[in-house]
């Protein structure tokens, strides 16, 4: 019984070996290949589709009055001007501002620029010197006139006093 199983294993692996070497030295008849046939190929104008043609402005007049997260929020106002007029306005708007104790910071930005400007209290941006900054406001000064620049945001929420909320108590952790 033992010696059955390596013998009839022994016959088959002989076996496929005379396979192998049958299929590798057998002569092989050569294959005919079919005549070429001679297809005049023109060529295929692409598929272009039409041409795009953007909707008018006025379609999307409706998202500048009113923005499709903040249904609150009212359209955009333009700066205001107080005291007389006697330079240009400059054409800047207000992003943001930073309030603290010792320093407020305002960050302004012009229209053709990407980043805002961080300008701080007292400092001067194209000739106006920023004489006051509130948490929705800035003024600026030049001459006699004084400018107010509202910050962009959605009339009728209202915003968060600074400091207003002291964060929880960690306990169980280790300090730094």
């Amino acid at each position: 019984m033992t010696s059955i199983l390596p013998g009839s294993l022994l016959a088959a692996a002989l076996g496929l070996g005379l396979v192998v070497a049958y299929q590798a030295l057998a002569p092989v008849s050569p294959i005919a290949e079919p005549a070429p046939q001679s297809i005049a190929l023109r060529p295929v104008p692409p598929l272009l589709p039409p041409a795009y043609v953007p909707p008018p402005p006025e379609r999307f007049a409706i998202i500048n009055l009113r923005p499709i997260f903040d249904p609150a929020r009212q359209p955009v106002t333009e700066p205001e001007q107080t005291g007389p007029r006697s330079f240009a306005p400059p054409d800047l708007s207000l992003v943001g501002v930073a309030i603290a104790s010792q320093v407020s910071i305002a960050l302004l930005k012009k229209p053709m620029v990407r980043a805002a400007i961080s300008v701080p209290l007292g400092q001067s941006i194209d000739g106006w010197k920023l004489v006051t900054i509130g948490p929705d406001f800035v003024v600026l000064h030049a001459g006699a006139t004084d400018f107010t620049i509202k910050l962009r945001a959605a009339r009728g929420l209202s915003q968060p006093r600074l400091n207003a909320v002291q964060p929880p108590p960690v306990t169980g952790q280790p300090g730094p």
